[in-house]
């Protein structure tokens, strides 16, 4: 575990080893990579197959496409958050407190994974046959109940209410 310095002039707290700088890099990289893969790959969608489909279709596909790169770099992150966590302050990651907090997390990030999955799901196989105003509704109902599902899962950590 690295060892922490204080400056007793300034107060200022940092870790003398520097352990980390090439994950660290390693990850800003790829992340640059999978933006501007991403970027590329909305593009090229949008210049030659787009016109072969509907709005909601494609619509379904980009949102599928952004879904993609934010779950490559969540774990990206995540995995290197953990990683610093587990090497810095092991008694707080180890903590009962800490476990429950990952289980929101982990029950969090499946249900909003769930709602990018039906509302893709939504948009390619059955927004064709409603209207546009329909769509929006069916949209903003998921979308409210998600919030809602969020909300109470992390009811315990908004105070009073």
């Amino acid at each position: 575990m690295a060892r922490w310095r204080e400056s007793s002039s300034q107060g200022a707290i940092w870790i003398e080893e520097g352990g980390g700088r090439g994950g660290l890099r390693l990850r800003g990289y790829a992340s640059a990579v999978i933006g501007i893969g991403w970027l590329a790959f909305l593009l090229l969608w949008l210049f030659f197959a787009a016109d072969e489909m509907s709005i909601y279709r494609n619509l379904a596909v980009m949102l599928l496409s952004l879904v993609v790169a934010v779950a490559l770099l969540g774990i990206l992150w995540v995995s290197y958050g953990m990683s610093i966590g587990m090497r810095y302050t092991p008694d707080m990651m180890e903590s009962q407190e800490m476990r429950g907090m990952k289980g929101r997390i982990v029950a969090t990030t499946a249900l909003w994974g769930a709602w990018a999955a039906l509302v893709i799901v939504w948009l390619y196989f059955f927004a064709d046959g409603l209207s546009a105003y329909q769509n929006v509704a069916v949209f903003i109902v998921s979308l409210i109940l998600a919030a809602i599902v969020s909300t109470l899962l992390w009811k315990r950590y908004m105070g009073s209410w």
